[in-house]
């Protein structure tokens, strides 16, 4: 069966299901001819119609509190923390196929893709482009758990950082999506599920169930993905998903590649390392404080020596078929 658009949109592309969501891009119906309406998170919107990322339940999460759960929370986590690196919640609501939502496409190209990206071309990325990347999303994230109302502190945590859900924009900029296991100031007690991330990125607490997800552990989250993304190598020995859990419990991510990826300085690679420690007493607290430690450690205080000149180029040597399409890896 086809993907069920919204009454009201239309279908442009499904881009698939994961273990929670099945998500397609779509785009408002009956569109008069020769409309240029902003695309919602598009620094192209004025050549471009509104185009939106939807979201419904996949099949096996359909009729599951946990499937549920994740739903409310990305609504709530959007409508409550708006920040440029996030989706903008368009629409909420719920139909004969069951509930959706419908945010703002995130323009980019996760980690994930850029890496294998520059792989394809046999080379690696750039010393200025890692540096950028890096400092970048540290600081995006320090932004997102700093953000206040007037309630006060919003308490924003993602959940689930890995680098299937941190993008590079066209522009140099960081984003983050899928926040459906992300938690808030006031987040009602039936809210809360056994969210363990993505192994090896998710802290060991978090991944044993010994703690929900927490600002430390999306610090620890954003510091493996990074780490992974600077050296390109593995972050474990262990492939098999139950030996990956021993392993970053009991003896740590191997960092050996982190220890010698000379495009960070070796204070920057500490404190990426520090971040890292398995035990959650022994590292940074917030991203705030990991940002002030890597800056500390540069070369030269306070410059970014990325040029967003060549953002386009430097940034996103990927794949056609993964092109332009916001953040295509929705794995719930």
């Amino acid at each position: 069966m086809p993907y069920p658009a919204p009454d009201g949109t239309e279908l442009i592309e499904h881009l698939g299901a994961g273990a929670t969501f099945d998500v397609a891009l779509v785009r408002p119906a009956n569109r008069p001819p020769g409309e240029r309406a902003a695309a919602l998170g598009s620094p192209l919107g004025s050549t471009l119609g509104p185009t939106w990322v939807c979201k419904r339940l996949s099949p096996g999460a359909l009729h599951t509190h946990a499937g549920r759960a994740a739903m409310i929370r990305e609504a709530k986590a959007l409508a409550l923390a708006r920040h440029p690196a996030l989706p903008a919640l368009a629409r909420v609501g719920a139909d004969r196929h069951g509930p959706f939502l419908l945010e703002s496409r995130r323009e980019g190209a996760s980690l994930r893709d850029v890496l294998e990206g520059w792989r394809g071309r046999g080379r690696r990325p750039p010393a200025s482009l890692l540096v950028h990347v890096v400092r970048t999303a540290i600081e995006t994230l320090a932004e997102l758990q700093e953000l206040a109302d007037d309630g006060g502190p919003i308490r924003f945590v993602h959940g689930d950082l890995g680098p299937d859900h941190v993008l590079l924009g066209p522009l140099g900029d960081v984003g983050l999506v899928d926040l459906g296991a992300a938690r808030f100031r006031g987040m009602e007690p039936e809210l809360e599920t056994a969210d363990r991330g993505t192994l090896p990125f998710v802290a060991p607490e978090i991944a044993r169930g010994e703690s929900p997800p927490t600002p430390c552990g999306d610090v620890y989250a954003m510091a493996a993905t990074l780490a992974a993304f600077v050296t390109g190598a593995p972050l474990t020995r262990a492939r098999e998903q139950a030996a990956v859990l021993v392993e970053i419990s009991d003896a740590g991510l191997c960092l050996d590649a982190l220890a010698a990826a000379d495009a960070l300085a070796p204070g920057q690679r500490r404190a990426l390392a520090r971040a890292l420690d398995r035990d959650p007493e022994r590292r940074v607290g917030s991203a705030r404080a990991l940002l002030d430690a890597f800056d500390a450690a540069a070369p030269v205080a306070g410059v970014d020596v990325f040029d967003t000149a060549h953002a386009f180029d430097a940034a996103a040597p990927v794949p056609a078929d993964r092109q332009s399409r916001g953040h295509p890896r929705h794995e719930g």
